[in-house]
């Protein structure tokens, strides 16, 4: 691309951006308000029950919420990975084509719905039909993520002095990790095991990043 070529009006990638960001961090500030909260009972009150009995109450409570926990870190840290990789992407164009532009409605579409995929999953971890969900809504947004990628390439929008071979090693990455999360979705009658399974796909990223000899601007964040 030239570096003198004129950017039309509605292609700059800083508008794009901003948008963007705030879009990611209201997802992610979203995730964690229906985690369960111990509120509003005499169990945890220490004038009702005692200091001992309120804190084991809470404590025991607390241990009944790892599974929220879980999927709220999980989910949190796959937005953290994808808004970071579209962060370096757009540092590393100069405009966006109406390809790119376009594929951005399903990507804050589906970073917008992964609160919602999240919290179901959150309060029906056995059912193996909120497992899919979720699965179906990170592979989805991950899979839309590698397009943006691709597509940055394809039309030719990367900055001259980008590395083409190293991101196209890159891309090759995002593109295996996504599908590798899709896969899991075979998996989904064996709740709530398949988060284990889940967590795999950053630790698969990473490995195949450093086998290819991927950037720090990777896929896997």
């Amino acid at each position: 691309m030239q570096n003198d070529e004129k950017i039309p009006a509605g292609y700059t990638p800083e508008r794009v951006g901003f948008f963007t960001d705030a879009v990611f961090a209201i997802a992610m500030t979203l995730l964690v308000i229906d985690i369960p909260k111990p509120e509003g009972s005499a169990e945890f009150d220490a004038a009702e029950v005692g200091r001992a009995e309120a804190a084991r109450n809470l404590l025991h409570f607390l241990y009944e919420q790892i599974p929220s926990f879980s999927a709220y870190l999980l989910a949190f840290y796959i937005l953290w990975i994808v808004w970071r990789q579209h962060h370096q992407l757009l540092d590393r164009v100069e405009r966006l084509s109406p390809g790119l532009i376009r594929l951005h409605f399903p990507l804050l579409l589906l970073v917008g719905l992964l609160p919602y995929a999240t919290t179901v999953y959150d309060h029906n971890t056995f059912n193996p039909a909120a497992a899919g969900l979720f699965t179906v809504a990170v592979a989805t947004l991950l899979l839309v993520r590698s397009g943006i990628q691709g597509r940055a390439l394809k039309d030719d929008l990367l900055h001259e002095d980008v590395d083409r071979t190293a991101y196209r090693r890159d891309v090759r990455v995002s593109w295996t990790v996504a599908w590798y999360f899709l896969a899991t979705l075979l998996f989904c009658w064996f709740t709530p095991w398949l988060t284990f399974l889940w967590f795999g796909a950053p630790l698969l990223g990473s490995i195949l990043g450093r086998r290819t000899g991927s950037k720090p601007v990777s896929p896997r964040g």
